[in-house]
């Protein structure tokens, strides 16, 4: 499992002194893990096209701040936590924005008011097909 740093842009949210964090995909980029640098944390992302229909609008400043173009190769990924032992929940209202052109990240608060589909600790198992 290859990792790469990215500058973090915009704060994470919880982890407003985080400049840089190693970005690790695994699972052919369903799954992630961001190693923020001078923390012993290590967020679990999960790459949210993979469990459900997801689209947004990425705010212009964090285009502009990313350096994103139309040919930019951005990933998009959102932190899940585990709950007990079965319990998965993925926060879809903060994404988290990688270019992978410049190393950048920055993390999106989604209004909850303009995309009322998407939650902040929505079970995977709403996506989930048995």
């Amino acid at each position: 499992m290859k990792s790469e740093k990215f500058q973090v842009k915009s704060p994470i949210l919880g982890f407003d002194n985080v400049n840089e964090v190693e970005f690790a995909e695994v699972d052919d980029g369903a799954l992630a893990f961001l190693s923020l640098q001078g923390q012993d944390v290590e967020l679990l992302l999960i790459n949210p096209y993979k469990v459900r229909e997801y689209s947004f609008e990425v705010p212009t400043p964090i285009q502009t701040l990313l350096d994103i173009t139309k040919n930019s190769k951005v990933k998009v990924f959102c932190v899940f936590v585990r709950e007990k032992e079965s319990e998965i929940r993925i926060n879809f209202l903060a994404p988290i924005i990688l270019n992978d052109d410049n190393k950048t990240l920055a993390q999106v608060i989604l209004s909850a008011k303009e995309y009322p589909t998407f939650g902040v600790a929505e079970s995977i198992k709403n996506y989930i097909k048995e």
